[in-house]
């Protein structure tokens, strides 16, 4: 009788082995999983965050022409083909906000900022071309004004 009990104990030790390997398993699959979706995450938001990059220094280069109406909104330009989208709002005096968008997967958007100065005082003419210079340590990766309004 007592050989049976010895049998049975060790056929208990190696379910109950049996069952934390698989527990330790499943647990081991869940962390590798989460990396994964947490990779998965990051390289979207860099993709994202070269796109709107590549957007900033695009609007940098274009020739902005804006008339009098404009100068309260963001007057906006695109290049489809690379996907850029480039917007430059007037802040103050011959200060200006541009904005690079770039879009994640999801459709929400990832913007950058950059202050600019305009090289020449703004005239009374309907359709004025702004010539914009960045200014130095101007680049934000969140947008600088205050006014909640102001950045939508």
């Amino acid at each position: 009788m007592a050989d049976k009990q010895q049998g049975n104990v060790l056929l208990v030790s190696i379910m109950m082995l049996l069952a934390l390997s698989l527990m330790m398993l499943k647990s081991l699959h869940y962390q590798q999983e989460s990396a994964m979706r947490m990779m998965i995450d990051e390289q979207h938001y860099l993709q994202a965050f070269g796109q709107a990059e590549s957007s900033l220094a695009w609007g940098k280069v274009q020739s902005w022409s804006l008339n009098q109406q404009e100068m309260g909104s963001w007057s906006c330009l695109q290049q489809t083909e690379f996907h850029l989208k480039s917007c430059l709002r007037h802040y103050l005096d011959n200060i200006f906000l541009l904005k690079g968008i770039a879009q994640f997967t999801s459709g929400e958007k990832f913007e950058l900022y950059q202050w600019m100065k305009q090289m020449k005082p703004l005239n009374q003419d309907t359709l004025m071309p702004v010539e914009l210079i960045p200014i130095e340590s101007g680049w934000l990766d969140f947008c600088p004004v205050d006014q909640e309004e102001f950045c939508l």
